[in-house]
Parts: structure tokens; C-alpha cells; sequence
């Protein structure tokens, strides 16, 4: 017993930033600085189809003109209406249509809390990107992925057979892999996988130790009272996970789309030093990676779009998409400088 309880313990601050980052707090409505067009219409129910199983639930914020197409990736235990504060500013800055999906096993499909298994969630990218293209051909397709959902949009675009997109943008990846956390996390989420897969952990009480995903406070208590946002994690879904940002953690090259990554030093759900590590990868493995962009934000959180200066993050989404120079944009050595500094 004495030896389950400690590695329950174990297991518990090994994960407590995954934990706390999904089950205290996720989106507000956003009330927008600038008007909205009266041509702009509010998010629309929707779903997507799979190719090997049941339809995604998703939602759609429509421009009546669009010029660009963008397609939201929620992260962990998060669902598509993480994307709302971001779609409406796309919408006005951009004349974007913006979709969102609830990945499989989370929101408002079947079996929430379950994980699917990280092939399902990368194939059902790559299906649902397809269909986006074939229902708006000509537009330009920009995949943006949070968190987890950063991790997912990586490894769909770095593998074959790739991603139908023009555009990435990975906010806050996921890129933490068993391959950057000490020994006794690594043994006690193994020893747990392998005896209580189903036993489940909530992260309650943990925001003492100031680990939390934004700096909002009306963000923390929507997420806490939206019942769609899971707030207990079984140990099989951070196995499966952690699995996935470990695959994110270790590709060796970028996508060949254009890509812009961002990343907040303020950031304690994926900390700077497993990010340092996946730019050290980059970096050491191919020249290529140079071409990607990066902004790194001194007072940025996990949540930059959902933070309480959630402007500036949004309007260099908005820049980004529309090839609008900003002087702030870094490569990957540059970007490595100074993560790496602030670990």
C-alpha cells in the first residue's frame, strides 16, 4: 500500500501541469475591441465525417466572402470552442472562415476521456484537412494547432503522407516527451499504465503551486464550469499523450509548409526545457528548420490566445496569415537562444 501510495504521488506531480492545465480553467466568450462586420455570422453548429468511424462534432464561424480558410486543432482535454476568442478576431482581421473540431474522445463526441490512440487523432486531421480543401478549392488552408493539438498538426505535416494545408501555425506545441522528463515520472507512469490504466486524476487543489494555463481569471472559471471541458484524466489518456508529444518532440524536420510556432517563457504546462530540447533537435538535424518562424513572447502563457493580453498573440496570427511583415519573427537558432536562456 505504502509503495502504491508513492507512486501515486509520484505520478501526480509528474503530471500536475498536464492536470491543472485542463481542469481549472478554458475559453471565455470574447468581446471584441474592434466591431464585427454585419456580414460575419456567429459559430454554427457542425460536424466533420472519418474515414474509419463516426462523425466529429465541429462548429464553423462563417464569412460571407471568405478570403482564407483556417482550422482550428484543440489540445488536451480542451474542445473546439477553445478557438472562439481567436475565430472572431480572424473573422474581422482576416475575412477567414474559421472551423473547429472536437478531436475524437474529447467535447461533445462518444466516449470523452477515452483515449483514442494517436494515429486516430493524426489520420482524422489529415481526412477532415482534405475535406476543407475540396469544400473551398482556390482559398488558402491555415491548420493552427494548440497544445496537444500543435503536436498532432506536427507530426500529420512531418509524416507521410502529410497535411492537404498551405499554412501552419503551432501555439504552445506539445512537444514534452517521456525523452525530457526525469526517470521516476517515466517509471511511475509505467508502473500506472500497467496497474490502474483506468484510474483517473483531477489536479484539484494544485493551483497553489502556480501552475496554470493563463493569467485570465474569467478564462479559469469558464473552463472550470463548462462541462464539456474534461476535468478528470485517466492515466491510459497521459500515457497515450505523452506518447504523442514525445513523437512531436523527436522529428527531426519542420514541415515543408510554412510554419509559425509560438511559444510563451511564462509557460509551465509545456515548459521551456522540453522545447529547448525539440529546437535542439531541429537545429542540430537539418539547415531546413531555419525556415520556419518563431515568436517567443517574455510574458506569454500555455494559453496565448486565451491570456489576458491575448491581443498581441492574435493580431501575429492575423500578421502571419496574410504574409504581413513583422519584425518580430525569429528562426529556429534564434528562437533556441532564447528558450534555452529562460528554462
Amino acid at each position: 500500500m505504502l509503495a502504491m501510495s508513492t507512486t501515486y504521488r509520484s505520478l501526480t506531480i509528474a503530471f500536475i501541469s498536464l492536470l491543472t492545465a485542463y481542469s481549472l480553467c478554458v475559453s471565455q466568450a470574447f468581446a471584441s475591441e474592434k466591431t464585427i462586420p454585419t456580414n460575419l455570422l456567429p459559430s454554427s453548429p457542425t460536424y466533420f465525417n472519418t474515414a474509419d468511424g463516426p462523425y466529429l462534432a465541429a462548429r464553423v464561424w462563417s464569412h460571407s466572402k471568405p478570403q482564407h480558410i483556417v482550422l482550428g486543432v484543440h489540445g488536451f482535454n480542451d474542445y473546439s470552442k477553445s478557438f472562439e476568442r481567436l475565430a472572431q478576431h480572424l473573422l474581422a482581421e482576416t475575412q477567414a472562415t474559421v472551423y473547429a473540431y472536437d478531436q475524437r474522445g474529447f467535447g461533445s463526441n462518444p466516449q470523452p476521456g477515452v483515449w483514442p490512440g494517436s494515429e486516430e487523432l493524426i489520420n482524422n486531421l489529415r481526412h477532415i484537412a482534405a475535406q476543407l480543401r475540396e469544400r473551398h478549392p482556390g482559398l488558402p488552408l491555415t491548420v493552427i494547432g494548440e497544445s496537444m493539438g500543435g503536436a498532432v498538426v506536427l507530426i500529420a505535416a512531418s509524416e507521410t503522407p502529410g497535411l492537404a494545408a498551405d499554412q501552419l501555425i503551432l501555439k504552445a506545441p506539445a512537444v514534452w516527451g517521456a525523452q525530457s522528463m526525469p526517470l521516476y515520472q517515466r517509471l511511475s507512469l509505467y508502473t500506472m499504465n500497467l496497474i490502474a490504466p483506468e484510474m483517473s486524476f483531477t489536479g484539484r487543489g494544485l493551483s497553489s503551486l502556480g501552475i496554470r494555463p493563463t493569467d485570465d481569471p474569467e478564462v479559469s472559471r469558464d473552463l472550470s464550469r463548462d462541462p464539456l471541458v474534461i476535468k478528470a484524466t485517466r492515466v491510459s489518456s497521459l500515457a497515450g499523450v505523452t506518447e504523442l508529444m514525445g513523437r512531436a518532440q523527436t522529428q527531426t524536420n519542420l514541415p515543408s509548409q510554412r510554419t509559425l510556432v509560438l511559444y510563451g517563457l511564462r509557460d509551465k504546462i509545456i515548459p521551456p526545457q522540453p522545447v529547448c530540447d525539440w529546437l535542439n533537435n531541429l537545429n542540430s538535424a537539418t539547415p531546413a528548420a531555419l525556415k520556419a518562424d518563431f515568436i517567443v513572447y517574455k510574458e506569454g502563457w500555455h494559453m496565448l490566445t486565451r491570456q489576458l493580453s491575448a491581443r498581441e498573440p492574435m493580431e501575429d496570427i492575423a500578421h502571419w496569415i496574410q504574409k504581413i511583415s513583422q519584425a518580430k519573427l525569429r528562426n529556429t537558432l534564434q528562437a533556441q537562444q532564447v528558450v534555452c536562456d529562460n528554462q
